[in-house]
């Protein structure tokens, strides 16, 4: 299965934004991110789509026991080596619809800002419950439906440029969208907001927290981020399978 993030071109262009050379500090997603994950000491973590391996670290320096990162782009996985090596972790290139979720393998599954590559969360969400222990945690951050069926992923702007308003279209058909991304053609999948959070439900899961990805008002001066406030780009859950602690 081929991936955008193997071609040189486009994987230097991502190797250059502020979060690709920061890492979580100078993700925007990070604030409220973070307060999501569970005590990680003793635990067996899976990150599905782990790119940099930025959270497989995070992972290993606050106790796991063992970290499993797979990501589909060998490039990533070799640069997730590099950059986040930890005894703990391990790193395998595999797609996160093909990875076999084994049973009762881990007590906490992350995913940062992959699942809106993937056709079939429903398929996902099922492995992910077997592969967790009961009360283990399934913690994700994926791009807002609003974004996502927002025409090309871009504002609509005046002649000086400036955002006049996020256009939305095609809300309730699911299914592939090709979005331009640092200059390249990318492939995503729109899901409805039924779909990602029913999905859980009927999955097993137990809603734990449901955040909008608002950016963090230390931010709200950077050129661009004021913007960010009229519309949502990300949609952060926590769920757990069993009952809700």
């Amino acid at each position: 299965m081929a991936t955008v993030y193997d071609d040189p071109a486009f994987f230097a262009a991502y190797a250059g934004m502020g979060r690709s050379r920061g890492g979580l500090a100078s993700a925007g997603e990070w604030h409220l991110l973070a307060p999501l994950f569970p005590e990680m000491e003793g635990c067996d973590v899976l990150d599905l789509g782990c790119g940099y391996g930025w959270h497989c670290r995070y992972a290993a320096d606050h106790g796991a026991r063992s970290v499993l990162g797979v990501d589909l782009s060998e490039a990533m996985i070799a640069a997730a080596k590099e950059k986040n090596p930890h005894p703990a972790i391990t790193y395998r290139v595999a797609a996160i619809e093909g990875y076999p979720f084994p049973e009762e393998a881990y007590d906490l599954v992350v995913s940062n800002l992959a699942l809106h590559y993937v056709e079939d969360l429903d398929e996902v969400y099922r492995g992910v419950h077997r592969a967790l222990r009961e009360g283990g945690v399934f913690l994700f951050n994926i791009e807002h439906p609003t974004y996502t069926a927002g025409v090309r992923e871009e504002w609509i702007t005046d002649a000086a440029g400036r955002a006049l308003y996020w256009p939305v279209d095609d809300y309730y058909y699911p299914g592939e969208r090709v979005t331009d991304f640092l200059g390249f053609p990318v492939k995503k999948y729109h899901h409805t907001l039924t779909q990602i959070l029913m999905g859980l439900i009927e999955a097993g899961f137990v809603l734990e927290a449901v955040v909008e990805g608002a950016p963090d008002p230390a931010w709200l001066d950077l050129p661009g981020m004021r913007d960010e406030m009229r519309r949502p780009m990300m949609l952060l859950v926590r769920a757990r399978k069993g009952a809700a602690r």
